[in-house]
């Protein structure tokens, strides 16, 4: 702690030297009596001193330097340890890739896997509030339906019409996808995670995840959509498997997503701490209390410099 110990304000700490001299001049002025025993004998100036608490051990002027120490120290921002900055993570975002394929009309799910699919990305979208979505559909192809925007009343209102036959190509280009979403972080210059909503991967594609084949920095997360309480696919854990993606399985209600949008948020935070978003952390803002509290005393009584 000592070591990064250091002040992100460190000109406030100037303020310091006429802080003592004006404390130092007032001081001065509030001992009245050492005036007047140059004049009186001590003897005769215990009687004859009127209207000031002698017997007090705590006057107004002791607790001023003390407060304004405090308050240069808390201007002048005080720090030991970094933080992630709050305006990197609004600028965050989350790319969803949704496979759109004739198995994905399998009614292993009510009403099909590719409807649950779109109910859990409306479901997704209430859940993070907001934050920065964009959608990317693949089969046979990837394309980019929606970038990154905080709008989902669009998304939403896209995701209605896609269908395996809007499709031009079938097949299973996962890694086109994963370029894509890729691409589109890099030109938006966000930061974030990538979901990927699909049923299965293909052999072939699964050739093309392995370290040579991709180079997404992004943390990457699955939903399987297959049949409610089944594992995931082979193909879909294999690709998790090379992805360094966790695989999430389908729940009736939205414990599979909360856990998604938890992990996300963790993963989140590691990026930005790694990133130029950290910053250090101003803790004089903990000293304000304290500030409040001893300013508080000035409300008694009597309670001033003159």
């Amino acid at each position: 702690m000592m070591g990064t110990f250091h002040f992100l304000r460190p000109y406030w700490l100037i303020a310091l030297l006429p802080a003592l001299l004006i404390w130092w001049r007032l001081y001065r002025r509030q001992d009245t009596r050492k005036i007047w025993e140059t004049l009186i004998a001590p003897h005769l100036l215990d009687h004859l001193m009127v209207g000031q608490n002698r017997q007090a051990k705590v006057r107004p002027i002791h607790l001023l330097l003390p407060l304004w120490l405090l308050m240069t120290f808390s201007l002048s921002g005080p720090t030991w340890q970094k933080e992630p900055s709050p305006f990197a993570e609004d600028t965050a975002g989350m790319v969803v890739l949704l496979k759109v394929t004739p198995s994905m009309l399998a009614a292993d799910v009510q009403p099909s896997r590719l409807e649950r699919a779109k109910q859990k990305l409306h479901d997704l979208l209430e859940l993070r509030q907001g934050g920065a979505t964009g959608l990317i559909v693949y089969s046979g192809s990837a394309h980019l339906v929606m970038p990154l925007t905080q709008d989902d009343r669009i998304i939403e209102l896209m995701i209605q019409d896609l269908e395996p036959d809007t499709m031009p190509l079938a097949g299973d280009a996962l890694a086109d996808a994963l370029r894509m979403a890729k691409d589109l972080f890099e030109q938006s210059e966000k930061t974030g995670s990538i979901l990927v909503i699909a049923d299965t991967v293909s052999p072939a594609e699964i050739a093309k995840l392995g370290p040579k084949g991709h180079s997404v920095q992004w943390p990457i997360q699955i939903l399987s959509v297959t049949a409610l309480g089944a594992p995931p696919d082979k193909g879909l854990s294999e690709a998790g498997d090379l992805l360094d993606a966790p695989v999430a399985t389908l729940s009736v209600e939205t414990a599979d997503l909360e856990s998604i949008h938890r992990r996300s948020k963790r993963q989140l935070k590691t990026i930005l701490s790694e990133k130029s978003g950290e910053r250090w952390k101003d803790s004089g803002y903990g000293l304000v209390p304290i500030i409040v509290l001893v300013s508080l005393v000035w409300a008694r009584k009597g309670w001033k410099i003159t």
